[in-house]
């Protein structure tokens, strides 16, 4: 009888700290928000914005398009010279196909920025 009631007594406790619900408010707190004007808000430093992006050289733009354009294994047998200038980048030379052809554009026309592409490709074959 002693070993029912302990044994009851037990299951009793195990549910009952089963159920248990979690506490109604989270463990942490909300930081509070200071008015404007007040010591704390005055400490605080102020919000910095990212600096202007720099515009790149017409040599280096060009420097830059030719470096991917010559490392981009889908235009190996490729023959293609770029010529930048301020407003505008001008992609010369032959491709074999039109696969070649709107990669070297999308290519230049990535690191052209704000300027002009001008497509001079010729693709071989098509004439």
């Amino acid at each position: 009888m002693k070993r029912m009631f302990c044994g009851l007594f037990l299951a009793l406790a195990v549910s009952a700290f089963a159920q248990q619900q979690p506490p109604a408010t989270p463990p942490y707190t909300t930081p509070p928000i200071f008015p404007e004007g007040t010591a704390r808000q005055q400490q605080m430093p102020p919000d910095t914005k990212a600096p202007p992006p720099q515009e790149l050289s017409a040599a280096q733009v060009e420097q830059q398009i030719l470096d991917k354009l010559n490392h981009e294994p889908d235009l190996a047998n490729t023959n293609m010279r770029v010529k930048a200038d301020d407003q505008s980048v001008a992609l010369t030379g032959t491709v074999e196909t039109e696969r070649q052809h709107d990669l070297a554009l999308s290519i230049a026309q990535y690191y052209a920025g704000d300027r002009k592409v001008v497509d001079k490709i010729e693709i071989r074959g098509q004439a």
